[in-house]
């Protein structure tokens, strides 16, 4: 200890950083003075003082818990994610045995509402006229390509877009209605001269969050776009 530090706790003109400080440099300090140690009292939120080494105690038993509650936390989306990747293969098989477009859709309407709590679900293809107007219905239909600009970045980038959707985007998904949509992820479908957003709309607001993982739902759009490129590609 220098000859001012010793000058200071002497004239008990410490401070703060003084003490914090001193201690860092003397690791041993309270091996060497353990009396000082069980002596020391600090305030406690009840208003009793308690000891240092009970409230060092209390600290990493508190941060113990918090540990633990993040480690089931963690398990629980674990499984969570273990079951939705199950559903999502599941739907894949089933997609991959349909043998008409119609077919494809349905079962995938049927299955997002069903195991993904999906309250509304639009497929929009920028494809030829041709091939979508035979079975266009409310929920899949053909677009003009120049229509397809509202979302070419997601299709180019080929990465699925969660949040709150821009409100031409929403207008042209889901109709003058679609204001109901409170969150929504955009899903692309690509292939050889042809684009298409499969989107899944809620209700709930925090259903479909901006910077939520999509992994599983990229791999739909992957999955989605192969299987439909053999009928959107012959014609």
């Amino acid at each position: 200890m220098s000859g001012q530090e010793t000058e200071n706790l002497e004239s008990n003109n410490l401070t703060e950083s003084m003490v914090s400080e001193f201690l860092k440099d003397n690791p041993d300090f309270f091996n060497k003075y353990p009396d000082i140690l069980s002596e020391l009292k600090i305030p406690h939120d009840h208003g009793a003082a308690i000891s240092l080494v009970e409230k060092q105690v209390s600290v990493l038993r508190e941060q113990n818990q918090q540990t633990r509650k993040r480690l089931h936390e963690l398990i629980e989306i674990a499984r969570q994610n273990e079951e939705l990747a199950r559903r999502m293969h599941q739907l894949a098989l089933t997609l991959m045995d349909a043998e008409e477009p119609k077919d494809i859709f349905n079962t995938l309407y049927d299955n997002l509402k069903k195991n993904f709590h999906a309250d509304r679900a639009v497929v929009r293809l920028f494809a030829k006229p041709s091939f979508v107007d035979s079975f266009a219905t409310d929920e899949f239909a053909g677009c003009e390509t120049a229509e397809q600009s509202l979302f070419k970045s997601i299709i180019d980038k080929r990465l699925p877009l969660s949040g709150r959707m821009k409100r031409q985007q929403q207008v042209f998904l889901f109709g003058d209605d679609g204001d109901e949509i409170a969150s929504s992820v955009m899903v692309p479908l690509h292939g050889q001269g042809w684009g298409g957003i499969l989107s899944i709309g809620s209700f709930d607001a925090e259903r479909f969050q901006a910077g939520m993982g999509v992994e599983l739902l990229a791999n739909l759009g992957e999955v989605l776009s192969f299987i439909l490129k053999p009928w959107v590609e012959q014609v």
